[in-house]
């Protein structure tokens, strides 16, 4: 980190640590549900217990789930500490019939609400009007190939055709809308196949390497793909770079074509590393860093994926049935005392480079 990324404590020091965790561009991650109509091979799901793929550590970290009160509850207390973003996933959130009166009951304040969804149900949103809360889609397509969707995603035929039609259907709906690309040796040769469709539909394009979420090997599938060569496909279809980026979450580049921003996020250029990282035995494994605090409905704070003796249940500072303020205030409470943690000494944070083990 240069000298310009230290801070100087004032006040209350957690808070100082959220300030630099938003302004660097951490997210806080809500899960409202954990079942999913794909079964994709990557999938961190989260961080939750996949009912997908049953593993035996999964009994001991099945927790009964968190209602929509309690999900609105800690959105709520994120964006009333001053939080940027809160991104809505699963699981598949699209799969919850309430997800919509869930947003529309967060108090954003000053935040952006994101929904990260595979796309194939966004029918459900497509025969009301638009709802307001939503500022922006960020709609998975690791690939047009209808085969390797299934095959690889677990998906019913005809499934790559219905997430591209839904994500213009979306964008012409009235919504804000950027595809995830997660680049794997499955899908690096479909790239050009992605990046064109999102340049004739004026829709924007985020791509990254694929973020490791257990110990196994064999997680990827296969070998670590460095995204740089991108860029020349980038450039062969008349992008121009505008800037680069390195905050929570790693380095990344972006840059601009036609209607359409392209993101590159390249772990294997930097992911951000803090002394919260210190000792921890995953640490060669880890392909994201300091990225995001995660919660969800089965009720545990994840500082991150991998670190699972640092993970804490989302009940642990309240009363077995609390209610409004004094639940709001133990949410504050452990939001602010994570963040801070996962911040740590600002001062010694720096960029891990090169591909994880």
């Amino acid at each position: 980190m240069t000298h310009e990324n230290r801070i100087t404590p004032r006040g209350d020091e957690r808070r100082e640590s959220f300030r630099v965790f938003n302004e660097r561009g951490g997210k806080f991650r809500v899960a409202v549900v954990n079942r999913c109509n794909l079964d994709c091979f990557f999938c961190h799901n989260e961080g939750m217990a996949n009912p997908r793929r049953p593993r035996d550590d999964d009994v001991a970290r099945s927790r009964a789930a968190l209602d929509a009160d309690a999900l609105v509850a800690l959105m709520n207390a994120w964006c009333r500490l001053g939080g940027r973003q809160v991104n809505v996933t699963g699981g598949e959130p699209l799969a919850r019939p309430d997800l919509p009166g869930i947003l529309e009951r967060v108090d954003k304040r000053g935040a952006r609400i994101v929904v990260n969804t595979n796309g194939l149900l966004a029918p459900r949103l497509l025969g009301r009007p638009r709802i307001e809360a939503i500022d922006s889609f960020l709609i998975s397509l690791h690939t047009t190939d209808e085969r390797a969707f299934s095959e690889q995603l677990g998906a019913p035929p005809g499934s790559a055709a219905k997430v591209m039609a839904n994500a213009v259907a979306l964008s012409e709906h009235g919504y804000t809308v950027e595809l995830n690309y997660s680049l794997g040796d499955y899908n690096k040769h479909e790239i050009g196949e992605v990046l064109d469709f999102a340049l004739d539909n004026g829709l924007d394009l985020k791509t990254i390497a694929l973020v490791r979420s257990d110990g196994d090997e064999q997680f990827y599938g296969g070998d670590w793909i460095d995204p740089a060569w991108v860029a020349r496909l980038l450039v062969g279809r008349g992008a121009r770079r505008v800037k680069s980026s390195a905050g929570l979450g790693g380095r990344s580049t972006t840059w601009k074509a036609g209607r359409s921003t392209v993101r590159v996020k390249n772990v294997a250029d930097g992911r951000l590393e803090t002394t919260f990282c210190g000792g921890c035995r995953a640490r060669p494994l880890c392909g994201e860093g300091i990225y995001a605090l995660r919660v969800g409905v089965d009720g545990i704070f994840k500082p991150c994926l991998l670190g699972k003796d640092r993970w804490r249940n989302v009940e642990d500072d309240r009363d077995a049935s609390p209610e409004g303020s004094e639940r709001d205030a133990a949410y504050d409470e452990q939001i602010l005392d994570t963040i801070h943690a996962m911040i740590g000494d600002w001062s010694r944070a720096s960029f891990r480079t090169g591909a994880p083990a």
